[in-house]
């Protein structure tokens, strides 16, 4: 969940789109975030109306509880546009063989642990009200034990347990492997003057499929699963760093321009044949990524054929989404939690329908402003740290007479 800096975006000319590329991924971003609030608070509601189902027809009743209440749809176009930022960013960094590793991975940590563990804080307090002044609704029933805590404080969480309704930071874990990895083989690739998305596609696709295999043959350990997964997963990450790597000869190809077109018909398909239960979930997890990625090529082409616009200032709703997208996620399952035990304490009777959509509106509306409270000062402090990163980078290389690199733009 890369955050895509923002700074002027072109105007759409007459006939052009409506969005710029990077308006476009900051929109993805947020309503992913909203998708995800929507699917986990069917997931409240499914638990507090169990018999919600009852009456709908098979077809409705399998699209809502697998397509509308299925978050993880959304987290695969996650990961594809993080990886798409990320090459976008390790493409400024690389320079005359060299990688500056260490200044990378400063970038990314300062990306994405100040909001993860301000948002744990809040999930342990509000795991403790639940607990001590209510009724704790049996939602994400994860450990909440200190050991668990420990695993989520190292953020390797998904290889273990998340801690209660921190859930969702399940992904986290992901992210930070791909980081890792990523500048790894980009300063083992720099010299070699190898693209690092190829490298790690490669990688990803052979121990992802080595693993499953072995775990569908018999070999069901949960490591050789949740690695397996993990790397599997990465697929998709490194898909969206493939389309950064390769931006600029993807409108040359007519093929890929009929085939990206039709990425709402890949997830359209995607959804039904999972709602159909026809498949095991790692057909989504693949599928859902493919349709995100080709919606990420369509994007890259419009904006190719768009005809030159004069620059304007980037509009504040877009910008919002994409700052509030990261905290959105972080934070709302704790918010839910809340909404679903004062629900229970009381004893109110609401019927689905309405719960439902109140529920994420509640969410929504509580964690949109963080973009602006938490997100924005964040990331105002971490341009600070990366710009005294590059003064001092560039002090030393003077000093030892080396033209100084490009360094960390995002």
């Amino acid at each position: 969940m890369e955050q895509k800096t923002l700074g002027m975006d072109a105007r759409p000319a007459r006939g052009g789109p409506l969005f710029s590329l990077h308006e476009k991924i900051d929109i993805c971003r947020g309503l992913f975030a909203f998708l995800v609030v929507a699917a986990h608070a069917f997931e409240l509601t499914s638990l507090l109306n169990p018999g919600w189902g009852e009456p709908l027809p098979w077809a409705l009743r399998n699209f809502l509880g697998y397509g509308a209440g299925n978050g993880v749809y959304y987290v695969m176009g996650f990961f594809v546009i993080s990886g798409y930022c990320i090459q976008a960013s390790v493409s400024r960094l690389s320079r005359d063989g060299e990688f500056p590793l260490k200044t990378y991975l400063a970038a990314r940590a300062t990306r994405i642990l100040p909001l993860y563990y301000a948002a744990l804080l809040f999930a342990i307090g509000v795991e403790h009200v639940a607990r001590t002044w209510f009724d704790r609704p049996a939602i994400w029933g994860n450990g909440v034990s200190r050991s668990v805590l420990v695993y989520q404080t190292l953020l390797i969480q998904n290889f273990t347990q998340t801690f209660g309704s921190f859930g969702a930071s399940w992904s986290i874990t992901n992210e930070v492997v791909y980081y890792v990895l990523f500048g790894l083989l980009a300063a083992l690739c720099a010299p070699l003057r190898f693209r690092p998305a190829v490298a790690g596609m490669g990688l990803c696709v052979v121990v992802g499929a080595a693993l499953q295999i072995a775990y569908r043959g018999g070999l069901r350990t949960p490591a050789v699963l949740g690695t397996g997964l993990l790397f599997g997963l990465g697929v998709n990450w490194f898909l969206g760093a493939l389309v950064a790597a390769f931006q600029s000869s993807l409108p040359r190809s007519p093929l890929l321009r009929k085939v990206a077109a039709a990425w709402p018909l890949v997830f359209a398909l995607s959804m039904a044949i999972w709602c159909a239960q026809s498949v095991h979930q790692e057909f989504v997890f693949m599928t859902s990524g493919l349709a995100f990625t080709l919606m990420l090529i369509h994007f890259i082409i419009q904006e190719h054929d768009a005809p030159p616009a004069s620059p304007r200032p980037a509009r504040r709703w877009v910008e919002l989404l994409g700052l509030s997208s990261y905290p959105m996620y972080l934070f709302h399952g704790p918010v839910l939690l809340l909404v679903g035990a004062v629900v229970k304490e009381t004893g109110a009777v609401i019927p689905w329908w309405l719960f439902w959509p109140a529920a994420t509106l509640f969410t929504i509306v509580c964690c949109l402003p963080l973009g602006v409270v938490l997100e924005r000062p964040l990331m105002n402090w971490r341009a600070g740290v990366l710009r005294r990163l590059k003064t001092a980078k560039a002090t030393r290389e003077t000093a030892a007479g080396v033209r100084p690199a490009l360094d960390v733009q995002q």
